[in-house]
């Protein structure tokens, strides 16, 4: 609640309702009969005589499970505000459980004068998602409805949001001014802080008494939240930093739950991570976090989230993610033991959180809703990827070449077999830059040189607008096992590369836009048109013969040298894990005076981690083979 109206509750989770400012669909927020209506522009809830709320939903539902885990609370109260008489119902859904109501109450709201109701028995709730329900005797309305409790909080959190900006004007702009409401929220004031780092230069914004504006170096991700990250630090006053996408799509009670659950968090080290949905499909969960085991495996991907047993199958918080996106990730600044490596941008996060011993929990109603990866693979992406997942593989100390050439069959091939030079030969240029070691990092901090190289090459795989395709095409075959005669046909002619021209289909295949095309559809075709449907984008590519050899043959005079010397560079990649990976390198970066000794990064365990296929590296002890 706000402090205005009763300064001795304190404000745990507010109730989000539909809005203008974040396209999601209504039951993300609350679910209604046709006696009840949202108005998007204020947002209020309307009722007629009848009309029925529910807040068993992703933004409206309260985790049980998080704050009983993860909090020391011994009272929580739900407060609502409006005018008109209800009927206030909180129910509790568990996984595998029927729904239970553990409370209901008749009451009459009035302008200006807050409802209140205990939880009872918090303290013996075991986990699961507590929620109300809001049934009118009369016409009303709902204006606003938050979990509060008595017990002020133990921690005492200074938050930093920090904005990384490069050429998104039209973005960031309207994202400030949204976070500008959240910090002039009364309950909120003087609690965070928001930097926004410009590494274009470009932003018609100055600071102000509530937004940092610095200008930055394009050092790309990587360097925009360090500066950040070394802003607040200096500044003296801040302990904990939450690192955020340039555009900020996301909720910001979003950003006032994360500040709360650190406000009360009794878990030592505990790190916010926020989930990501589909801005295409904002009802489709993309990542509730991630595990890294060489590859990026989300958590929970596909999950519809308009439906309850998928909200219980994410709030059992299982498995634990390894590392937080940068498109929200809140943590202490005193938990930082090992800085960013400079990746410019893509692993950058991913080290981030296995090289330090963060407690990272995801919960509801923490989440941004971001772009599908596969409409932004590319030639570029491509590269990115492969750097930071061969740096991984150099650092095994036990099956580092068998990585490598996994990673080459899943990134190189892969591309090659999909009609898509470009991004296989982005592959190759990974690999000859990892080879280099790590001073090629160092060296070249921008990707100025590398950005300019791959931006020379024929754009072919650049997505454009479609026009109507007039030639003769075919849509994938249907899913399912690929016969074995077939299969077997793809092998011994290399994926069709040796079939006589005449034996190729002069149709267009018409392939969903994703990472690479799958072999068993674009096989035995001559063209290849890969399409984003939603916004009639995409590009067209064809097979090529003398591209196929040609990047095979560079792919091999850099892959054998490479796997020869993967002692030699797993030591040095070790060293600079260290050196690079600490707050003195990025103090002499950006020129800046050495800061307190707390900040000072500690070295990693030996350097080098095991062989595992599904433990990250960690920092202080030595890991051991898992599942």
């Amino acid at each position: 609640m706000d402090s205005v109206l009763n300064p001795t509750l304190h404000t745990l989770q507010s109730l989000v309702l539909p809005n203008l400012g974040v396209q999601a669909p209504e039951d993300l927020y609350v679910r209604l009969n046709d006696q009840a209506w949202c108005r998007l522009d204020e947002p209020t809830l309307h009722f007629e005589a009848g009309g029925l709320a529910l807040t068993d939903t992703y933004y409206g539902a309260l985790s049980v499970s998080t704050w009983r885990r993860h909090c020391a609370l011994k009272d929580v109260l739900l407060q609502v505000e409006g005018e008109g008489r209800f009927v206030l119902s909180l129910g509790l859904h568990r996984h595998a459980q029927a729904p239970s109501w553990v409370a209901e109450q008749e009451l009459r709201l009035q302008p200006g004068m807050p409802a209140l109701m205990v939880v009872p028995g918090w303290d013996s709730l075991p986990d699961g998602l507590l929620f109300f329900r809001l049934r009118a005797l009369e016409p009303g309305r709902l204006t606003a409805a938050r979990y509060v409790t008595p017990q002020p909080p133990p921690n005492a959190v200074q938050l930093g949001l920090v904005v990384t900006h490069f050429n998104r004007v039209a973005q960031v702009l309207p994202a400030v001014e949204r976070i500008r409401c959240l910090l002039r929220r009364p309950d909120l004031r003087g609690r965070l802080t928001l930097t926004v780092v410009d590494n274009s230069r470009n932003l018609p914004l100055a600071s102000d008494a509530e937004v940092t504006v610095i200008p930055n170096q394009n050092l790309g991700g990587t360097g925009g939240f360090v500066r950040g990250m070394l802003s607040l630090i200096d500044g003296g006053t801040h302990t904990h930093a939450l690192f955020m996408d340039d555009d900020a799509s996301c909720e910001t009670e979003s950003i006032a739950r994360a500040l709360a659950l650190l406000s009360y968090a009794r878990t030592p080290r505990l790190a916010v991570t926020g989930a990501l949905i589909s801005e295409s499909r904002p009802w489709q969960l993309l990542e509730n976090g991630a595990r890294f085991d060489g590859y990026v495996q989300p958590i929970g991907i596909g999950r519809d989230l308009r439906h309850v047993p998928a909200l219980l199958d994410c709030d059992r918080g299982d498995p634990r993610p390894d590392y937080g996106a940068w498109w929200f990730f809140a943590f202490g600044l005193a938990d930082v033991q090992r800085w960013p490596f400079p990746f410019f941008v893509r692993g950058d996060d991913i080290f981030f959180g296995l090289h330090n011993d963060f407690e990272i929990i995801t919960t509801l109603g923490i989440a941004c809703q971001g772009e599908d990866f596969h409409v932004k693979a590319g030639p570029m992406t491509a590269y990115l990827d492969a750097r930071y997942h061969l740096v991984w593989a150099v650092l095994l100390q036990r099956g580092g070449a068998r990585r490598v050439l996994k990673l080459v069959r899943e990134l190189f091939i892969k591309a090659l077999k999909g009609y898509q030079y470009a991004s296989a030969r982005a592959v190759t240029l990974a690999l000859r830059h990892v080879a280099a070691g790590p001073r090629f990092f160092r060296d070249n901090m921008d990707l100025a040189q590398v950005r300019a190289e791959i931006a020379g090459w024929a754009p072919v795989e650049k997505m454009v607008p479609l026009v109507r395709l007039d030639e003769a095409y075919r849509l994938p075959r249907p899913s399912g096992r690929e016969p074995k005669l077939r299969r077997l046909l793809r092998v011994l002619t290399l994926q069709g590369y040796l079939l006589p021209r005449s034996l190729l289909s002069s149709k267009v295949l018409v392939h969903e836009k994703s990472f690479h095309g799958r072999a068993r559809d674009v096989f035995g075709f001559r063209r290849v048109l890969y399409r984003h449907v939603a916004s009639e984008t995409g590009y067209m590519v064809e097979l090529d013969r003398g591209r196929f050899l040609a990047e095979m043959r560079d792919m091999l005079a850099q892959l054998r040298p490479f796997l020869r010397r993967l002692p030699e560079l797993r030591q040095a990649y070790a060293e600079a894990m260290e050196q690079m990976g600490s707050a003195t390198f990025w103090r002499g970066v950006y020129g800046l005076n050495e800061g307190p000794a707390s900040t000072t990064a500690r070295p990693l365990a030996g350097g080098v981690v095991q062989d595992t296929t599904a433990q990250p590296v960690r920092p202080t002890v030595p890991v051991t083979p898992s599942t």
